[in-house]
């Protein structure tokens, strides 16, 4: 195979050219751009906002459209507040499968507080970072309940839906069957080997996702195991292909 000049001066610094049509599939924020763009999503709706993190690299990366995020934890929800834009609508309670009062586990870094408790296996990976430091009671609300209130038009809008709630993904579809029927790409994140109690395996919610009738599009590790390097969790981009 043919090398050139440049690709070596590269390899000899440790650096290696790779084209950009190809970082699409590698690089997560690039592939979520570009679906966005291909697919012309004009609402994202990011359940587990956290401090922004999702929403502001969508705005970084161009996406200038309608932004719904939900995000129960005090704290956070007032950063959000102080960091949205006109088109950025933030909602400070949970999604879940049904109507309820419920307490969240606030861990030592926020983006691992779970309204599940931390397993044995979560707390021996994880240590300081998922050590639970407050509670707090938050509103749970179906989001089949509350959509129509928070967008107009949703037969005529393009949906990318992005749930990352510490395990508690499959409660939030639970409430949203209604509001899925819309959604054109999907992002979830999949344990392989769970760190919070009660999250469903992950060969059941990639059945579950497929049988809705989704395609995945993207595989992306977020953590392993620290001694046997086995995959934790990983993000999952999925579309539901024209009809």
């Amino acid at each position: 195979m043919k090398i050139t000049i440049h690709k070596k001066i590269a390899a000899y610094f440790g650096y290696e050219f790779t084209r950009i049509s190809n970082n699409t599939y590698q690089n997560q924020a690039l592939h979520t751009i570009e679906l966005i763009i291909r697919h012309n999503i004009d609402l994202v709706i990011d359940v587990g906002a956290n401090m922004g993190q999702f929403a502001l690299e969508l705005r970084n990366a161009g996406y200038d459209g309608q932004l719904l995020s939900f995000e129960p934890l005090t704290e956070c929800y007032k950063h959000l507040v102080s960091i949205a834009d006109d088109k950025w609508t933030i909602e400070n309670y949970a999604l879940g499968e049904s109507n309820k009062k419920e307490t969240i586990n606030v861990s030592n870094k926020t983006v691992f507080s779970s309204i599940l408790n931390t397993n044995e296996f979560g707390k021996s990976n994880f240590s300081d970072s998922i050590k639970v430091v407050d509670k707090q009671t938050i509103t749970i609300k179906r989001l089949d309940d509350v959509i129509h209130e928070l967008v107009s038009n949703l037969d005529k809008k393009k949906l990318f839906m992005k749930l990352d709630t510490q395990g508690y993904d499959s409660h939030v579809m639970l409430g949203a069957t209604n509001t899925m029927s819309h959604v054109h790409l999907l992002q979830t994140e999949i344990s392989c080997k769970p760190i919070y109690e009660d999250t469903p395996p992950y060969y059941e919610t990639l059945k579950q996702l497929s049988t809705s009738g989704f395609n995945i599009t993207g595989i992306f590790p977020l953590s392993r195991d620290k001694t046997s390097m086995e995959l934790l969790e990983f993000d999952c981009l999925l579309i539901r292909p024209a009809q």
